[in-house]
């Protein structure tokens, strides 16, 4: 009785807004993570981007640098409803940065890690041809994960939908620890910051 009167004790102690804030936090992040979401038309599909770059110039312009997957190139290029232009393209890793006039929507940072196996991540991207975003929860389930590639992915335990490729997966920060880039019936899959960095890194704002 002791014991258990010590342990509701010290629960009493604990600041009664801890658990309310962490879920709010991704509230809040929410809220802040969209205003870089950029949808991506193609003429066979749709796919979904994110700023990387706000402040970046080509030929004394300023525009901003989207990043999303490579395997959404296709003709007639839209971001953000107006022409889009590539800027650097990977297609072995699926990743392409593309060029647009600015949009004054901030970009988004990329963390200089992996997110951990366990950690709670969040994905947001268009899909199913709705005119929001979604965003999903998720948490890493598994890292180096090869599907009959060289490259290695990390995979989350929830699957991504049609149009989402190429929008960011968040760690609690904001932070862009993954790309969403293929999915399954149960599980989705893109490379890790580490992996972005390493062939994308240079394109984006703050390193």
């Amino acid at each position: 009785m002791k014991l258990l009167a010590s342990f509701l004790a010290l629960l009493l102690l604990l600041p009664t807004s801890s658990i309310a804030q962490q879920a709010t936090n991704w509230v809040t992040l929410a809220k802040t993570i969209r205003e870089s979401i950029v949808e991506i038309a193609i003429d066979n599909g749709a796919c979904t981007g994110f700023i990387i770059h706000s402040t970046a110039k080509d030929d004394k312009e300023d525009v901003d640098y989207v990043l999303t997957a490579a395997h959404c190139e296709g003709t007639n290029l839209v971001a953000d409803l107006q022409p889009a232009k590539i800027k650097a393209k990977d297609f072995k890793n699926d990743l392409m940065v593309l060029e647009i006039k600015n949009t004054d929507r901030p970009a988004l940072r990329l963390s200089d890690k992996d997110a951990a196996v366990g950690e709670e991540v969040a994905s947001y991207g268009y899909g199913y041809a709705l005119d929001q975003p979604l965003f999903r929860m998720a948490h890493i389930s598994a890292k180096d994960v090869n599907i009959g590639e060289r490259v290695q992915y990390q995979a989350i335990d929830s699957t991504f939908v049609p149009g989402q490729s190429g929008g960011p997966v968040v760690n609690v920060k904001g932070e862009v620890v993954m790309v969403v880039q293929r999915g399954s019936n149960v599980a989705g899959f893109g490379v890790g910051a580490e992996r972005i960095h390493d062939r994308m890194g240079r394109y984006f704002e703050v390193k």
